[in-house]
């Protein structure tokens, strides 16, 4: 991903992915203009007719994105969610931030770090495939719990909470250069 810097908000030039599923990978590539229009998605699944129309109502309608790296590295920049409607290839959504009261990490909590922690949850009251109607979000909330090191806020845990799984990913280890 590449970009620039616009007040407190971080705009994508280009947005790489790739998805792993249990039918398929999907590599999405996406370009996007200095004001955030999509220049060029290449979606590499198959999709039929229908699926590609679908796709490009989506983008004509909602017209200026952001990728969701980010905005997550604006929410720990900034502390800002973002002014533009989210697409990742396969969905376009709205990721909304609400800080929570901090708590303290002792050894039992992280592999990394013990200390104070910030908690930022994330929420998606907005959700929609590209490629498929009526498709369903089957992540809840995420938390994301970040702690401030030599003057970086940097992500300690994610605690991710979906319809079919939970999940808490720890940060191993970290080097500021």
């Amino acid at each position: 991903m590449n970009g620039h810097i616009d007040g407190n908000y971080l705009r994508p030039f280009t947005y790489r992915s790739k998805t792993k599923s249990s039918n398929q990978d999907v590599y999405a590539n996406i370009d996007y203009s200095f004001d955030g229009l999509i220049k060029k998605i290449d979606v590499k699944k198959s999709l039929n007719d229908e699926q590609l129309l679908m796709q490009d109502n989506l983008i004509n309608q909602f017209q200026y994105f952001t990728d969701p790296i980010s905005q997550l590295s604006q929410y720990l920049l900034y502390k800002s969610n973002s002014d533009r409607i989210i697409i990742d290839g396969l969905n376009i959504y709205e990721l909304i931030s609400n800080d929570l009261i901090p708590i303290n990490f002792d050894d039992k909590n992280s592999i990394i770090y013990q200390g104070n922690v910030e908690i930022l949850e994330l929420s998606f009251p907005f959700f929609r495939g590209l490629h498929k109607l009526d498709k369903k979000n089957n992540l809840k909330e995420i938390k994301m719990y970040y702690a401030n090191i030599d003057k970086y806020n940097i992500p300690i845990q994610f605690d991710i909470l979906s319809t079919k799984f939970k999940a808490k990913l720890f940060l191993k280890k970290y080097e500021i250069n």
